[in-house]
């Protein structure tokens, strides 16, 4: 007997090297820990109107079509410092520019401000937006922030929030070393991604090859729970081979963490809440050819508009007036930072949230702000960051 079991099924992704070419992904190096990974071909069907002398209709002819896979995947790092995680083809295909800070920097500061500090003279050339810094010694040690601009000449790095403490030139500080994801309109990549419907009998499994594929994602995570992306791929239509079993699937070791004991910053200020989600946005198209085997190229996103939502606790208009904010389209500045151990820590900058609406929300009896927003920036609306 055939058992094709929706657990025993494996995905794997690959950056491709010529967007729709096979990247030939392996169990070995490109698995990838999904839950719930979905394939689902969208085929065009044509309906023709030929008189019959009858009022029945001919059978519609299949035109052509393209293939989508869903999967949601966790918010956590790779384990080591400076090493992607093995989401990263995900998160690289929905257009996002990846960049490595590939070991800690450490050194001492040169000076401080309320919102600054000056990095030592032979600190980074390149730019460190989006990176942690954290104050590990000297006046204002203790204090972890995320860089939000940073000048590769003068050394200055702004950060946000404030400090508590300003640093001066006895402090000394650690950017920590990670992988850095911040959205992209240039170098746009693609991926295949395969997803095998194992067979837990006999015979052999169910290939569902999906080349050429660009993603869209949207994040959701409650306090005190893991965050989950989920990723909706759409990419060239291939039918389904029948493979042998595939076998010897690595996967990193390392577990997800939940939002608690975290770094939560919304206009300079801490802020309780209960549910965060952030949604990409991106309009994925493919273009026509009819010369490829179901008349549709390699797809790529052509256009982006990030938006989520996030439900504070209901606080004094002196701290935090949304409806002001969201008449005058204030912008504000959004952090989240999570996670106890280097190479699983999560930080998700939004340097420019604009509210587009104000609801009255409930937390089992305590008032809430239901503040929908759209993240604003030219390429800059989220530094994500694994670290």
């Amino acid at each position: 007997m055939s058992d094709f079991l929706t657990r025993n099924r494996l995905a794997l992704a690959k950056i491709e090297t010529t967007s729709g070419t096979d990247a030939t992904p392996v169990p070995a190096t490109d698995a990838v820990l999904v839950e719930e990974p979905r394939g689902t071909p969208n085929m065009e069907l044509e309906q023709t109107d030929e008189v019959t002398g009858s009022l029945d209709h001919s059978q519609s002819i299949v035109g052509g079509g393209y293939l989508q896979h869903t999967a949601r995947f966790f918010a956590k790092g790779s384990g080591t410092p400076g090493t992607a995680p093995e989401s990263a083809p995900y998160l690289r295909a929905a257009a996002m520019a990846e960049t490595t800070l590939a070991a800690d920097e450490s050194d001492t500061a040169q000076a401080g401000a309320a919102s600054t500090i000056t990095l030592a003279a032979g600190a980074a050339s390149s730019d460190l937006t989006g990176f942690v810094i954290a104050t590990t010694g000297g006046t204002g040690s203790g204090q972890t922030r995320v860089i939000t601009a940073y000048d590769t000449g003068t050394k200055v790095a702004a950060v946000y929030p404030a400090w508590d403490t300003v640093p001066d030139a006895t402090t000394t500080y650690t950017v920590y070393a990670g992988v850095l994801y911040v959205p992209a309109s240039a170098a746009l990549e693609t991926l295949t991604h395969y997803l095998y419907k194992k067979n837990s009998g006999s015979g052999n499994a169910i290939l569902e090859a999906l080349v050429g594929a660009a993603v869209d994602l949207s994040f959701a995570v409650q306090t005190r729970q893991t965050g989950k992306f989920t990723a909706t791929l759409r990419g060239k239509l291939q039918a389904g081979t029948s493979v042998a079993n595939p076998t010897g699937a690595v996967f990193d070791a390392t577990r997800p963490r939940p939002l608690r004991d975290a770094d939560a910053v919304l206009g300079g200020n801490p802020v309780c809440f209960r549910n965060f989600t952030l949604d990409w946005g991106n309009q994925i198209v493919q273009g026509d050819c009819p010369g490829e085997t179901f008349g549709y190229e390699a797809a790529r996103v052509v256009d982006r508009r990030l938006s989520g939502r996030i439900n504070p606790k209901l606080v004094t208009l002196a701290s935090r007036d949304a409806f002001a904010d969201l008449i005058a389209g204030t912008t504000q500045k959004l952090w989240l930072n999570w996670g106890e151990t280097a190479g699983n820590r999560v930080s998700m900058y939004l340097p420019a949230i604009a509210y587009t609406g104000k609801e009255d929300d409930d937390l089992d009896g305590i008032s809430a702000d239901g503040l929908p927003f759209e993240a604003t920036g030219i390429d800059s609306g989220v530094f994500l960051l694994f670290y």
